[in-house]
């Protein structure tokens, strides 16, 4: 990827402090259904957990056939930080010994043995997907309104966090209304659609056809990403799984771009002095932000020299990549060109906006 090229991706990505990026919360918990309180039911509900939580943080193929992941999920329980079971009020379900259960497990544990693996780990920050979704009932197509399809709203929204996808949707205004249709979500030529789509930002957006037909729903899909198209279609099937299936191809998609190989990632630590600070709430800013980007592990203040305020920030990468990104975030502003003095990064903090 050349410079230019690369420095655009960056700043789409990883630098924004606006919608095109998100910090995935939650990434090592989730929630599953246990048949019975039985031990044997308990364990086989945490291996399920885990199953879900290992296929929206690794990346590969095969992902569950990796010798790793195997032994992992055949000793699931090991790595429960909680465990705990939802009580249920409703009638028809308190006669059932099924229970839905949330489990949380140690990531640092895991991340920890997935080192040995081969596959890659993508980290909780993640660009947000823009969704164009039609829909399909009785040969109507519209677009998809979360207020007037509250079912379809709650699965998919469902289903973007089971993929740990971060998902925005459309405005759909006035100006969307009268420039785009269904047929150019729909069309082999997306012109309009990326056009449209300019507006938010994002580097990635996935167009989405549901269809209800035959008493099951079936979904065609097209991720719009690094100037390629990728296109994928589900079995007819449940809602849930339907758009589960439309969430599981981005994330493979995605995270195959953006994941990391552990063990395979120098760690550096480099000063990064600024200027302009002005108090505790400004060097409280700065902190916030050195640690919120995704290849720094600890920001460390050191001291104040000559209108300085220098930090020694260790991250884990390239260190022109790092540079790259410093300056990108609406926060520090280099100094200079390239922004460093031999050894040290130097900016100017940018007042808030």
């Amino acid at each position: 990827m050349n410079r230019v090229l690369r420095l655009l991706v960056i700043y789409c990505v990883l630098a924004s402090q606006s919608a095109v990026a998100a910090e995935v919360k939650g990434l090592f918990e989730t929630e599953v259904m246990a048949k019975s309180q039985t031990q044997d039911d308990k364990n086989a509900a945490i291996k399920a957990a885990l199953t879900v939580v290992l296929q929206r943080v690794l990346a590969g193929n095969d992902i569950l056939t990796d010798p790793v992941v195997q032994k992992l999920l055949d000793t699931a329980p090991v790595y429960v930080k909680q465990f705990q079971y939802a009580m249920i009020d409703n009638r028809n379900e308190a006669q059932s010994d099924k229970r839905p259960v949330r489990v949380l497990f140690d990531e640092e544990l895991l991340l920890d043995l997935l080192k040995s693996s081969k596959l890659s780990i993508w980290s909780e920050i993640r660009p947000e997907t823009l969704v164009w979704l039609v829909v399909e009932e009785e040969g109507q197509r519209q677009f998809f309104k979360s207020d007037t399809m509250p079912m379809i709203s709650q699965s998919l929204n469902k289903a973007a966090r089971l993929a740990g996808i971060p998902i925005i949707f459309p405005l759909m205004d006035l100006a969307e209304k009268t420039q785009i249709t269904v047929g150019d979500v729909l069309s082999a030529y997306p012109a309009q659609l990326m056009t449209i789509s300019a507006r938010y930002d994002v580097v990635s957006i996935l167009a989405g056809r549901l269809v209800y037909k035959q008493g099951c729903w079936q979904a065609e899909w097209a991720l719009y990403f690094d100037d390629n198209v990728a296109q994928w279609t589900g079995a007819c099937g449940s809602l849930d799984e339907a758009l589960l299936g439309g969430m599981g191809g981005t994330y493979s998609n995605l995270s195959k771009y953006y994941s990391v190989k552990p063990g395979e990632v120098n760690l550096t630590t480099v000063n990064v002095s600024v200027m302009g600070v002005q108090g505790a709430d400004d060097m409280n800013r700065i902190n916030r932000y050195l640690t919120s980007l995704p290849m720094v592990k600890s920001a460390n203040w050191l001291g104040t020299k000559q209108g300085l305020n220098t930090y020694a920030v260790t991250f884990e990468g390239d260190r022109v990549f790092f540079e790259d990104i410093l300056g990108l975030g609406r926060v520090l502003e280099p100094r200079g060109i390239p922004g460093f003095s031999g050894e040290e990064l130097i900016f100017t903090l940018l007042p808030k906006r």
